[in-house]
């Protein structure tokens, strides 16, 4: 990285200021997509490598030769993350614009590369890490671009670098697979062209301007040279998208080179150059350079022989040639319209020469190739030749298969029409049809598959294999072709026999797995698929075996299998009872403690719901039925449960489990199974029991104590005031002031009394909102006579809580009458209901005095109040009712700044 910063100092780009600029608009994104020969390649690999690092915290970028980002897709947080620094589509990251970084550096020195975030000079890529790997043209070995894999700084992975060079080789590996089919198609072409025994010398370019064919001439004559570049040639990259030609003097003069495109589905794939030496033609230049030449008429003969081009002044000469030619030949304007045709055309199709010049050709082709004939025309217009095979009409209604090349006609320099020459392939058509479907077969198992390929004769006999059966197996395909199979272990010599027995006589597909042997002597395991080929007669005359290595595959799933081993091992030792459902309920799995819980140990009990295990256990039927409904209200509610379920015993006793039932949905929703995992706990209930009780206790002897002292003080009032009376001392007010004092010891009798009685508690599902409601309207006339409003605001309507209901109102009266007599010069309370996950939370909010903090803490003990004539136990009491309901309060007051209160329990 030090060295892309001295780069970047060298061209004045300070990296630790400078960011990353827009460079490509969205309609040239675009464009490169749509014209690009290798993103169709590409496209599929990235999405791959999306989906495996999904997880990983990382965004999938693809930059072009420029360092523009063309491709970039992730989780859409880390992408707008990524905007921060301008890492967005369009952007350019090249060294000269933003400074030092993965992908400017990789395209620079054409490896891959890691950098840290902590390793960049720019400031703005120092929080993250990134992965880059060039993918280079076969042909050209020009960098295409950098496929990048970018993320956070503590989202790195150790193997993003690894997961990119292995992505970014598999790109080049299916480049070069379309690099040799593009050589196949002009090896074809090739062939046709030796086949029509054309004299003139020509020679077979690639797009790397490689030479695959030539003359055998060229080779002698020293124009080929070791590299299988073609000596003499402009300077590389030449381009090969339109005709050229050139000079070169070379041994006994000037030799003429006339370079054709050769285009495949739109795009050029190589270039035909015909030679012609030094006795053909006459030197026009006297050094090698690249020149435009005057091009007189092309024709083809019946051979499909190109005529040298000389300067034959002979109009009869060529109208011969044109007129008396076999092959049809028809000159058009830019137009597309007919501007002469030879008689050939009108024993092709039955027109007229006359006829022809004034007919629409487009109404005599069949109207699923008028737009393809008006595509190819438009790209011949544009200088590149073009061959399209389509239908056309005869006079008498039939139809003719014909084929025709599109040349372009040139006049200095210009383009100013179009000749096509047209051959009859009607019965050519079918012929290739066959053998175009042949050879899909084959390259479908030879080519586009990674799997190892072998093709069998009908005695199973070697005659072809692919390089993935080379890297399996380890035999070269000259080592194996032509004998038999190598790789079939001599334990297992019977079994593959007795399949070849098999094939011969079902000619059906076989699918299995089995056992292969290497080259060394290891074996592996694979899944192998054999099928017969056939011809167009159905005669099978070949066999194709595909071989996967699946040793991995088998490792893991025995790994799988001692890890289910653990597992199960480790679920029937556990002590809850655990039991696993399918989506409609029914029993997939259950460890030993479910089963023992239900007596279900000598009953097959998968496949089966609960209903129809209730009818195999009788004496569970009504919990085994409880369940199933229980299951079908956690599937509706849609999320995690836990209840509590008491199930009886044979022997009288009653069982309370712990149940938590999870439910599991498919992607779409659709119930998928559910979980149910449960704890014996009636030991753990009657310990609870027993410290209530314990509990209860130590709160009487609290409440012993605060009552001896809340009534000592008012007896010992009533004593004296008796005293006085009994010495004659009689007042009127000595009566009241008796009375008033019995009033407060029945007061606290009376707390005591509501603390101490024993509750029976029936939690029911009640309405939450309609609940404070009641309580609100309950306490209204007494908020009005002391001026103060209650205001509510509930954020939802409708929450259910699972409470005794009398008890939950209780608490809120305490607090709400709390919070009315907190504020003497009257006020606004607000009562406030929000839902928080799985709770609610009810909020009191008074504009009261306030509390001390130090006393907050002792609230809700019994006696302790701030109230004047207070006793403290209704604070307690409420304390003791939220936590039996699973909830919990709290306080939160300043002087003089009011108190809020605040209730948290629990909703279904």
């Amino acid at each position: 990285m030090y060295e892309s910063w001295l780069r970047c100092q060298k061209q004045n780009i300070n990296p630790l200021h400078n960011k990353a600029a827009i460079s490509l608009s969205k309609e040239q994104i675009e464009e490169y997509m749509q014209t690009e020969l290798h993103y169709p390649i590409l496209k599929p690999m990235l999405l791959q490598l999306k989906n495996q690092s999904i997880d990983t915290g990382h965004l999938i970028t693809f930059c072009n030769s420029s360092g523009d980002i063309v491709y970039l897709d992730g989780d859409v947080s880390l992408m707008l993350k990524a905007e921060d620094m301008n890492f967005v589509i369009g952007s350019s990251w090249a060294e000269n614009k933003a400074g030092t970084n993965a992908i400017g550096t990789s395209l620079v020195t054409g490896s891959p590369m890691q950098v840290f975030a902590g390793e960049h000079f720019c400031q703005e890529v120092q929080k993250w890490t990134c992965s880059a790997a060039p993918i280079r043209d076969p042909a050209t070995q020009k960098i295409l671009g950098v496929m990048n894999m970018t993320g956070l700084w503590r989202a790195y992975h150790p193997h993003s670098l690894s997961a990119v060079i292995s992505a970014a080789r598999t790109v080049e590996q299916e480049l070069y697979k379309q690099l040799e089919q593009e050589r196949f198609r002009l090896t074809e072409y090739y062939s046709d062209l030796l086949a029509s025994s054309a004299k003139t010398p020509f020679l077979i370019l690639d797009r790397g301007c490689k030479v695959i064919h030539a003359s055998p001439m060229l080779y002698i004559e020293g124009w080929i040279d070791a590299n299988d570049c073609l000596a003499g040639a402009p300077p590389a990259p030449f381009p090969l998208t339109s005709r050229m030609q050139w000079e070169v003097e070379h041994r006994r003069g000037f030799w003429r080179f006339e370079l054709s495109p050769y285009i495949y589905g739109g795009n050029p794939i190589g270039a035909i150059v015909y030679v012609f030496p030094p006795n053909v033609i006459k030197p026009v230049l006297n050094e090698s350079t690249l020149v435009s030449l005057p091009i007189e008429k092309e024709v083809e003969s019946a051979m499909g022989d190109i005529a040298v081009k000389t300067s034959v002044k002979s109009d009869a000469f060529y109208k011969s040639l044109f007129e008396d030619n076999p092959s049809a030949i028809i000159c058009y304007d830019l137009h597309g319209n007919i501007l002469e045709v030879n008689p050939a055309v009108e024993r092709l199709v039955g027109y007229t020469i006359e006829e022809l010049q004034n007919t629409n050709i487009e109404s005599l082709i069949l109207p699923e190739y008028v737009e393809k004939r008006v595509d190819h025309f438009a790209k011949v217009r544009m200088g590149k030749p073009q061959e399209i095979d389509i239908a056309v009409r005869h006079k008498n209604g039939h139809t003719i298969d014909v084929r025709i090349h599109y040349f372009p006609m040139f006049d200095q320099h210009e383009i100013i029409g179009v000749y096509g020459i047209a051959k009859d392939i009607t019965k050519h058509k079918q012929i290739e049809e066959d053998l175009k479907s042949t050879k899909e077969q084959l390259d479908l198992y030879l080519k586009n598959t990674v799997d190892s390929i072998v093709v069998l004769d009908l005695q199973f006999k070697v005659i072809k294999v692919n390089q993935a059966f080379e890297r399996m197996f380890g035999w070269t395909e000259q080592e194996v072709i032509g004998g038999e199979l190598p790789t079939i272990p001599d334990f297992l010599l019977d079994e593959f026999s007795r399949l070849q027995r098999e094939i011969v006589n079902s000619r059906h597909v076989t699918s299995y797995e089995t056992v292969r042997q290497r080259k060394d002597g290891s074996l592996l395991d694979v899944s192998t698929f054999m099928s017969p080929l056939s011809d167009t007669q159905g005669n099978v005359i070949a066999f194709v075996a595909i071989l996967r290595d699946i040793t991995e595959r088998k490792r893991m799933e025995e790994a799988l299998k001692e890890k289910e081993k653990q597992l199960r091992t480790l679920i029937n030792a556990m002590p809850d009872s655990v039991c696993f459902k399918d989506g409609e309920g029914r029993w997939v799995e259950a460890n030993d403690c479910c089963l023992r819980t239900f007596q279900l140990e000598n009953i097959p009990f998968q496949g089966k719901r609960d209903s129809e295990l209730a009818e195999t256990a009788p004496f569970f039927r009504t919990a085994l039925w409880q369940c199933e409904e229980s299951d079908n209200k956690v599937w509706e509610q849609g999320s995690t449960v836990r209840l509590e379920e008491i199930i009886p015993q044979p022997d009288g006793e009653c069982k309370v489990f712990d149940v938590s039932k999870v439910p599991l949905f498919d992607s779409d929703g659709r119930r998928k199974g559910i979980v149910v995992i449960s704890r014996d706990i009636t030991e753990l209930k009657r310990t609870e029991e027993l410290l209530r009780k314990s509990d209860k206790l130590s709160v009487v002897g609290q409440l012993a104590a605060g009552v001896a002292h809340e009534i000592r003080n008012p007896l010992t009032s009533i004593r004296g005031f008796i005293q006085f009376i009994k010495e004659g001392n009689y007042k009127e007010e000595y009566f009241h002031m008796i009375l008033s004092e019995l009033d407060r010891i029945q007061s606290v009798v009376n707390e005591f009394l509501v603390l101490a009685k024993p509750q029976a508690i029936n939690f029911q599902p009640r309405e939450l909102t309609s609940l404070l409601n009641q309580v609100v309207e309950l306490l209204k006339t007494e908020a009005i006579m002391n001026d103060v409003q209650i205001e509510v605001e509930f954020e939802r309507t409708f929450l259910i809580v699972n409470c005794e209901e009398n008890q939950l109102k209780q608490v809120f009266i305490n607090i709400l009458k709390n919070a009315i007599e907190a504020m003497p010069n009257g006020g606004e309370i607000k009562i406030q209901l929000q839902q928080q996950q799985n709770a609610v939370s009810i909020r009191f909010i008074d504009q009261g005095d306030g509390i001390d903090e130090d006393r907050i803490q002792k609230l809700g003990e019994p006696f302790y109040t701030t109230k004047e004539k207070g006793t403290g136990l209704g604070l307690m009491i409420s304390y003791k009712i939220v936590q039996a309901h699973r909830g919990s309060m709290k306080i939160n007051s300043q002087k003089n700044r009011g108190t809020t209160v605040e209730i948290m329990l629990p909703i279904e």
